[in-house]
């Protein structure tokens, strides 16, 4: 369970999991920087009284071939994710993740149904619970800020690079990143599919680079 402040990394509230189920650094990984594309993080059409969500319904349409997905969620050894999403008033989000791990086979239809009958209760004890809490662990001139992914990849690849990327390349890097094919990232920025196919092509001359997964490596130290 944990908490999605914003302009700030994510304040992990508790976890419950088995000895050894998951390697003991990806956690770690994930709060310090692989949060940016996880697909809950990234979920914004949340209604003001919460809702669960499974991560295939969520997801970006190409998250599942991404190389976030085999390079950082494969070594989690989960299979299936199901998540509340319970905003508060403060414009948080508490954020209590149900997974599975590839062993145990993926959620059953009737498994995904009692989730969903529990989950307006479940949502009011998690609004509850995150009402309790502090805003931040620490105060707020040390809290870390958080630049969206577009802003992070704009000046990583201007600043390291001297790429001279503009703003609508490094967002169109952004969506790519996070598993979004062409025609969903023309959706996104209401452009059509050709003018993303032109960014695209641009800023991977730019950065030099001839895929996705060159991307993925010449900024995963910022994922």
């Amino acid at each position: 369970m944990m908490r999605f402040d914003a302009g700030n990394a994510p304040t992990l509230l508790g976890t419950w999991k088995r000895l050894g189920a998951t390697p003991p650094h990806v956690l770690g990984e994930y709060l310090d920087r692989a949060y940016r594309l996880d697909p809950f993080y990234q979920f914004t059409d949340v209604p003001t009284q919460g809702g669960l969500y499974r991560l295939c319904d969520i997801a970006p349409d190409r998250f599942f071939s991404s190389e976030y997905f085999y390079k950082y969620f494969k070594e989690t050894r989960l299979l299936d994710e199901v998540g509340l999403l319970a905003p508060l008033s403060c414009g948080s989000v508490v954020h209590l993740s149900f997974s599975r791990l590839e062993r145990s086979g993926q959620y059953r239809r009737r498994e995904i149904q009692c989730l969903q009958d529990y989950s307006p209760i479940l949502l009011e004890l998690l609004v509850s619970h995150g009402r309790s809490l502090p805003l931040a662990g620490v105060s707020p001139q040390e809290q870390t800020r958080v630049s969206a992914l577009h802003e992070l990849i704009l000046n990583e690849a201007n600043e390291a690079f001297q790429a001279g990327l503009t703003r609508r390349e490094a967002q169109i890097a952004g969506l790519v990143l996070l598993g979004h094919s062409n025609g969903s990232a023309a959706q996104m920025l209401n452009i059509s599919r050709e003018t993303v196919k032109v960014h695209r092509r641009n800023l991977y001359s730019k950065l030099r680079i001839s895929s996705s997964g060159s991307l993925f490596e010449m900024l995963r130290h910022l994922l």
